[in-house]
């Protein structure tokens, strides 16, 4: 039995990316192998971790992965201590991925108009600048690796020094397999490698596939939250539209005979809503994913509720906060936002809008006639498509790292 490394965020706040986690090691075991995760977590992650250790929706997020990887290493800080549980564990290859993992964002693309100072520095953790194991520096020369529908997190490669991007592709160079998940990390390889690096499915489009066995029933969801057989959810980080907004929402949404609920982020902020039925933390990431799976219509932030509804062929619509800004806050909509990618591919787009400034500038009545005229059919034949490239992707990807199935 093949033994392979799994390296990617898992053990974060973030119902996606557990998701994801979770879909990936499900495969390998589905299909003969031993799948373990590599437990690199990097002392700001460990950080929020120990902070979080009285907090239930981190008891939630941490069960639920895990419960089901119950394979891991210890833990691992560097890129010499990943070697070393690799060869102590036996691990033959690691993959990458999926996730946000190929970030690096220099600092011309960090200065921002402040709002008490003129000039505003985002910070960024060491996981999001390369030199970093998710880029393969000091582990990719030494054990096959593979790089899994990657994303760069719309990194501002435009601004890459000429050493860096030198550098980035002595690393990648020494992956035996490489893909992202949207075109403009697709694009910013093209730039550090010198050719064109497929577009892959995330590996939560392959959930039902992979883990389909372990998601709850529809009829246990609405027991448990207290739903009606039709429901819609609502999910923001904070009042980017207002509670007269939402309570129009509502209304619209009564009319058709759906209630409306409101889906917690678990790093957003409180907002006004006044909507009857709220959903509350803990909340167990399969809960999360079967809520969205069983709804009439998602509205709302982040990519992985919009990959959900897809994959499920639920009506959605997108008010989005990806996407690269100028200096003043506007949207550059220059195709660096992965949630406005993946409904172009599903050709949903028109259910997309920006965040700016905090606000989105949407009415109820477009949201609604997104919904009405979302195409099931259509979206439900591309996610079925998009299960095949993901099954093509795997095979391929373990064929490069000299392993087949």
């Amino acid at each position: 039995m093949k033994k392979i490394g799994i390296i990617t965020y898992y053990k974060v706040m973030n119902f996606g990316a557990t998701l994801q986690a979770v879909s990936t090691y499900s495969f390998l075991k589905n299909h003969g192998y031993s799948p373990i995760f590599i437990n690199y977590i990097l002392k700001e992650a460990q950080e929020a971790i120990n902070r979080g250790k009285n907090d239930p929706q981190w008891k939630a997020q941490l069960d639920f992965v895990n419960g089901i990887i119950q394979n891991q290493t210890s833990l691992c800080t560097t890129a010499e201590q990943v070697l070393k549980v690799i060869n102590e564990e036996q691990i033959e290859s690691v993959i990458i991925g999926s996730d946000a993992l190929l970030q690096h964002h220099p600092f011309l693309s960090r200065l921002h108009k402040g709002r008490i100072k003129p000039i505003y520095i985002s910070h960024v953790t060491s996981d999001r600048l390369f030199p970093n194991i998710f880029w393969g520096c000091g582990v990719a020369d030494k054990i096959p690796m593979a790089l899994m529908s990657v994303s760069s997190q719309n990194s501002a490669y435009h601004y890459f020094m000429p050493w860096t991007k030198k550098a980035m592709k002595k690393s990648l160079s020494n992956m035996k397999y490489i893909s992202v998940r949207d075109s403009w990390s697709q694009d910013m390889l093209k730039v550090l490698l010198d050719k064109e690096v497929p577009v892959t499915p995330d590996p939560v489009f392959a959930f039902n596939q992979n883990v389909g066995d372990l998601v709850p029933s529809k009829e246990s969801i609405l027991k448990k939250f207290g739903l009606p057989e039709k429901y819609a959810l609502l999910s923001l980080f904070s009042q980017v539209i207002s509670k007269e907004e939402i309570s129009e929402l509502e209304a619209a949404f009564s009319e058709d005979g759906v209630a409306l609920a409101v889906l917690p982020m678990p790093t957003g902020r409180p907002y006004n809503h006044g909507v009857r039925h709220d959903i509350k933390f803990p909340l167990s990431p399969m809960d999360w994913y079967a809520l969205i799976k069983y709804s009439q219509g998602y509205v709302g932030s982040n990519m992985h509720p919009i990959v959900v509804s897809l994959h499920n062929a639920v009506p959605c619509f997108s008010l989005d906060f990806w996407g690269k800004e100028d200096f003043w806050g506007n949207k550059k909509n220059d195709g660096s936002s992965k949630v406005k990618h993946i409904m172009n591919v599903f050709g949903v787009s028109h259910n997309h809008r920006f965040i700016e400034h905090g606000k989105c500038n949407v009415s109820v009545v477009e949201i609604m006639k997104g919904l009405h005229e979302f195409p099931i059919n259509h979206v439900r034949n591309i996610a079925n498509n998009y299960l095949e490239q993901y099954n093509l992707m795997m095979n391929d990807m373990l064929k490069h790292l000299e392993i087949s199935y």
